[in-house]
């Protein structure tokens, strides 16, 4: 009885052991293979604007002329007092420069040209010419050229900048006699008047190679006597311009955008 007992026991083990052997490789079947590891991307820095590389462009814009006329000295004909010229006109013409950019500043340089459609004149009352006779003054600026510094600050693709130099305008100066409104004794005089601009703008780069600007310039050309045969004048010019443009720039990143290591 003992034998069997034993026989019967060590039968059910080995029954028991050969299901549990059969379950296994079903359940290990069931079982879902875990996912393979991803990384997480890695976060590049923002892109930024580089301002960096030599461009050129036109503008467009007004400019308004400011032009004091006073007599000097003792002329044939006296102008009794002084006459104001402030004429607004069409401007319009051509830039070319380098930008440096030490993010967020930029500094560089620019020349430009600009052609004048200013033109205006004034009349003063003559003395010693008789009775309802007066002058009258005509400025002409035909050009004006300038070279300068620029330094600005860069946010991305925003430029926010001031500039200041050297200035060189070309005008033509009239001075004639009118007596009951008809043009008398009539003399020219051409100048280039020398000077300073300073002035400011705000730049936007609308691609790595394409950029758009607004501009304000105030040009000082200081005072220069003028001796006319009716009146020597001295003549005091100041010119205001504001001017849109665009820019064509050669990026020296080629195109490419930089990063910011610190955004």
């Amino acid at each position: 009885m003992r034998r069997f007992g034993r026989g019967l026991v060590a039968s059910l083990v080995a029954a028991a052991l050969a299901a549990a052997c059969a379950v296994a490789p079903v359940r290990a079947a069931d079982m879902s293979v875990p996912p393979s590891y991803k990384p997480p991307p890695v976060a590049l820095p923002p892109a930024m604007y580089d301002w960096t590389g030599f461009y050129f462009g036109g503008h467009v814009g007004a400019g308004l002329l400011l032009d004091s006329v006073n007599p000097v000295g003792t002329p044939a004909t006296t102008l009794v007092n002084g006459v104001s010229i402030g004429p607004v006109g069409l401007i319009g013409g051509a830039q070319a420069g380098l930008n440096v950019e030490f993010s967020p500043v930029v500094i560089g340089g620019e020349v430009s040209w600009t052609s004048s459609a200013i033109n205006g004149s004034a009349n003063g009352t003559a003395g010693g010419a008789g009775v309802g006779s007066s002058e009258r003054f005509i400025s002409n600026p035909l050009w004006i050229a300038a070279a300068t510094g620029r330094a600005g600050y860069a946010a991305n693709d925003w430029l926010f900048y001031a500039k200041g130099g050297g200035a060189v305008m070309r005008v033509g100066y009239e001075e004639d006699l009118l007596t009951g409104g008809v043009a008398g004794p009539n003399q020219s005089i051409g100048a280039n008047r020398k000077g300073f601009v300073v002035g400011a703008g705000i730049e936007y780069g609308m691609t790595e190679n394409l950029s758009a600007k607004l501009e304000y310039d105030f040009f000082d050309f200081g005072s220069q006597t003028y001796n006319y045969n009716l009146t020597p004048v001295s003549i005091t010019s100041r010119l205001s311009a504001l001017t849109i443009g665009l820019n064509y720039r050669f990026n020296w990143a080629n195109g490419r955008p930089t990063f910011c290591p610190t955004c």
